[in-house]
């Protein structure tokens, strides 16, 4: 028997199926592709869309951004997050355009976002917080603000935190939340400020007398805003002393010099006028029929 033959035969049979079976493979392919052609042409134009689009929002979002004047690694954050939320976004309708089963997947993203939530809860509502606080723009670096008996300039408001200067020069960090949640006093925001000085005088002392000597004073001093109405009133009655309250306005940019120069020039002017300020004191009276045993 002639093996070589034979062989040959066997040889050229596996050719011949492996080559049956390629234009098998390839006429299926070919018939895919066609098929498949329509959603692959939208998939590449809803990418090429999406892509100038999500560059053109990003690019809307920093601008505005950047005319609220909010801190450079600010804007960088939330550019960047909003991009990856936008390319998710995108990813997930191209996969739809392309007949993907993306329900699996949304499902996937919906468990790890819920997950990703309750455990960075706090810190999520920071970041929410701050981002308010950037776009209300209630109050921006250089203000001088109170919040929860806390007072000091704005040095810097990060996502997660404001950052304030106290005067005596202690960096404090509020978490935004808090600033959000609590009432906040903008000290600066407005262009007058109105100050606020308690003056105690002797229940002995001349009030009139008293008012115009320190009317006089506050009319001299500089920075004062005289068109304004300035004046000082009877408050109450204390236990050793007739409390007043000196109203006087002033620019808010002036408010420490004139806050300053006229306390002092008040108390000046009532020791030269003879004018007392009190100092708590107790009278003991003694009833003279009294005995001691």
């Amino acid at each position: 028997m002639d093996y070589t033959l034979l062989d040959s035969i066997i040889i050229e049979g596996d050719v011949q199926e492996n080559i049956d079976r390629f234009q098998k493979w390839f006429n299926g392919f070919t018939e895919w592709c066609i098929g498949y052609l329509p959603n692959l042409i939208s998939a590449i134009i809803l990418f090429i869309a999406g892509y100038w689009l999500i560059r053109l929002l990003i690019h809307i979002i920093s601008k505005a951004l950047s005319k609220s004047k909010a801190d450079h690694t600010i804007i960088s954050f939330i550019t960047s997050v909003t991009k990856t939320l936008l390319w998710i976004c995108l990813s997930i309708c191209i996969l739809a355009a392309l007949r993907f089963d993306v329900s699996t997947l949304l499902a996937t993203l919906g468990a790890a976002v819920v997950t990703i939530g309750l455990a960075l809860k706090d810190s999520l509502s920071n970041v929410a917080s701050g981002t308010l606080i950037i776009l209300n723009r209630k109050f921006k670096t250089g203000d001088f603000i109170e919040t929860d008996g806390i007072i000091g300039e704005v040095m810097k408001i990060d996502m997660m935190y404001t950052t304030l200067r106290t005067y005596d020069y202690k960096e404090v960090l509020i978490p935004n939340s808090r600033i959000a949640s609590n009432n906040v006093i903008n000290h600066f925001n407005l262009k007058v400020r109105r100050l606020e000085i308690p003056i105690a005088l002797s229940y002995g002392q001349d009030i009139p007398k008293a008012r115009k000597v320190i009317m006089d004073h506050v009319a001299a001093v500089e920075g004062v805003l005289q068109d304004k109405d300035n004046k000082i009133i009877v408050d109450r009655f204390g236990d050793s002393s007739v409390d007043m309250i000196l109203y006087v306005w002033c620019e808010a940019q002036n408010y420490w010099p004139v806050i300053y120069k006229v306390r002092e020039g008040v108390k000046e002017a009532l020791d030269k006028a003879g004018i007392e300020i009190p100092f708590n004191q107790l009278d003991v009276h003694f009833d003279k029929t009294d005995q001691i045993c």
